[in-house]
C-alpha cells in the first residue's frame, strides 16, 4: 500500500506538520502531493529541500509511483548532492520548492499508476569520497512503525534530526503514518531555539541521540518539555544519560532503539539499562534474529538489498549484516563496547573512545565528553579526552578526573590529556564529532 493511501483514513483536518513557516493538515498534505504525483511518475527523484513541509508532501506523491525517492541532505555542498545522484541515477531533481514546478509533466497519471516498491534510497553517514547509497523499501522502513491513529490524535512528536537521515526519515514516517503532528525544528539553529519551538508546539514525543540529550539536559527549559517518550538512538545509551533522563522526565516513557541505515530498526530497549538483554540473542522482541560474532553484533535483516548501491559493496552476507559494533557479552546483559573501526592504538592496546567517555560521564562534574587519538612518535598514540563540565571548574578538576579513572579503568586508558571546553560539536546525524587530533 502506497505511504498516500495509508494516508487517507486520517482526518484531513487533524494538524500534521508544524514548522516555523507555518503549519499543514493532513488534508493539506494531501492536496500537495496530489498535485505532484503527475510530475513524479516513473522518475528516479532526488529530493533535496529544507522546507519539510514540501519533502514529506513529494515523499508521499512519489511513493508508489516514482520508481526511486533518493534523499539527499540540503546541507550538503551541490558536488556532494551530486556525487550522491550520480551513484543512484537521478534524471530528476527536487532542489526546494520552485524547482517542483519545473519537472516536466508525465503523460502518466501518477494518481492511477502503482509501482510496486518504490526505492527509498538513503546515504550513510559520512559526505566525503565516494558516496554509500542504501535502498529500502517503505515496508522495510517502517517494519516496527506502531500505526495507531487513535494514539496519534494529541501526540507531537519533534523534529530534531535531518530528514534526510535514517534516524529523521523515522520520526517523520512514524508521525504521519500514526495520525500525529510533527513538529519540525529549525535546523542548524542553537540548540535553545530548537527547544524553545519545541516547547511552544507542545511536542510529547522527542527521538535524539544520547549526545543531544545531554544537550537538552544542559539547556535551560529542556527539562520543562512536556514530554510522554524519549527514545535514544545513533550512539551507546550508558546507564548515566538513562538515568538522567529517568530524573528529569519522570512521566515519559524511555527507551533506546538499536538502528542502522544497512540493517533497518532491530530491537528496542525499554528496562531503563544499558545494552540489551542476553535473551535478545535467542528470542529478538522485534523478530529480527541477532547474533554476536568474533564480539562483532550481526543483524538478519532480509528486508533491505545487502550491497551498497553502483557496485560499491556489500553490508550483509546471507541475510546478516555485520553492524560493526562491538560488543561484550556479561553475565545477563549484551552490551556495547563501541565501533570496531574506531579504536585508538595506544603502544599497541587498543582503546575504544566510547567506554573511557563513558567512565568519564559516571563523574558528577561532567555533563559532555569526547575521547580522540593524539598522535604520538614513541606510543602511536595517546587518549586525549575534551570534556563539558557540569558546574564551576575547580582549578584540580583534570587531576581529580585523572585519578577517578584511574580506579575504572587499565592503565592505557586514562587520557594523557584533558581539556576542558564550553561546548562540542556534534554532526547532522546527531552524533558527537570524534576526530583525532
Amino acid at each position: 500500500m502506497r505511504l498516500r493511501d495509508r494516508l487517507r483514513s486520517i482526518d484531513p483536518a487533524r494538524p500534521a506538520l508544524s514548522t516555523l513557516s507555518g503549519n499543514i493538515t493532513f488534508g493539506g498534505l494531501l492536496d500537495a502531493a496530489r498535485l505532484l504525483s503527475r510530475r513524479v511518475a516513473g522518475e528516479r527523484l532526488s529530493l533535496r529541500s529544507k522546507d519539510v513541509s514540501r519533502a514529506v508532501s513529494v515523499m508521499i506523491a512519489a511513493d508508489g509511483v516514482a520508481r526511486s525517492i533518493v534523499l539527499v541532505s540540503p546541507w550538503l555542498t551541490e558536488s556532494e548532492a551530486e556525487r550522491i545522484e550520480s551513484v543512484a541515477g537521478v534524471n530528476a531533481r527536487v532542489r526546494d520548492v520552485g524547482d517542483v514546478s519545473a519537472l516536466a509533466n508525465s503523460n502518466v497519471d501518477g494518481e492511477e499508476v502503482f509501482r510496486d516498491d518504490t526505492q527509498w534510497v538513503l546515504a550513510t553517514s559520512g559526505t566525503t569520497g565516494t558516496p554509500k547509497l542504501v535502498s529500502h523499501t517503505l515496508a522495510s522502513l517502517t517494519r516496527s512503525t506502531r500505526v495507531d491513529t487513535a494514539r496519534g490524535r494529541g501526540q507531537v512528536w519533534g523534529l530534531l534530526y535531518d530528514y534526510t537521515r535514517f534516524a529523521g526519515l523515522q520520526v517523520v514516517l512514524q508521525s504521519v503514518l500514526s495520525g500525529a503532528c510533527l513538529a519540525a525544528a529549525p535546523v542548524r539553529e542553537p540548540i535553545e531555539r530548537q527547544l524553545e519551538f519545541l516547547a511552544a508546539a507542545g511536542c510529547t514525543h522527542l527521538s535524539a541521540t544520547p549526545t543531544l540529550w545531554r544537550k537538552i539536559l544542559m539547556t535551560p527549559g529542556g527539562k520543562s518539555l512536556p514530554l510522554e517518550q524519549v527514545t535514544l538512538g545513533g550512539e551507546i545509551a550508558d546507564d548515566t544519560i538513562l538515568r538522567h533522563l529517568a530524573t528529569a522526565f519522570p512521566r515519559a516513557r524511555i527507551s533506546h532503539v538499536y538502528a542502522s541505515t544497512e540493517a533497518g530498526v532491530g530491537f528496542s530497549v525499554k528496562d531503563g539499562r544499558a545494552g540489551f538483554p542476553i535473551e535478545y540473542l535467542e528470542s529478538p522482541p522485534s523478530g529480527v534474529a541477532l547474533r554476536v560474532i568474533d564480539g562483532i553484533l550481526e543483524i538478519a535483516s532480509h528486508a533491505v538489498n545487502p550491497g551498497y548501491l553502483g557496485n560499491r559493496g556489500t553490508f550483509a552476507r546471507d541475510g546478516w549484516v555485520h553492524t560493526g559494533d562491538r560488543v561484550d557479552v556479561i553475565d545477563d546483559r549484551v552490551r556495547f563496547v563501541g565501533r570496531a573501526n574506531g579504536v585508538i592504538n595506544v603502544g599497541g592496546d587498543k582503546v575504544h573512545p566510547e567506554v573511557v567517555e563513558h567512565a568519564l560521564l559516571s563523574h558528577p562534574a561532567v555533563s559532555m565528553a569526547r575521547v580522540s587519538g593524539k598522535a604520538n612518535p614513541i606510543m602511536g598514540s595517546l587518549v586525549v579526552a575534551d570534556i563539558v563540565p557540569a558546574g564551576d571548574v575547580s582549578e584540580t578538576l583534570e587531576i581529580e578526573l585523572q585519578s577517578f579513572l584511574r580506579e575504572k579503568l587499565d592503565r592505557h586508558m586514562v587520557p594523557a590529556m584533558i581539556r576542558i571546553v564550553s561546548s562540542l560539536d556534534y554532526g547532522p546525524a546527531g552524533k558527537v564529532s570524534r576526530t583525532s587530533s
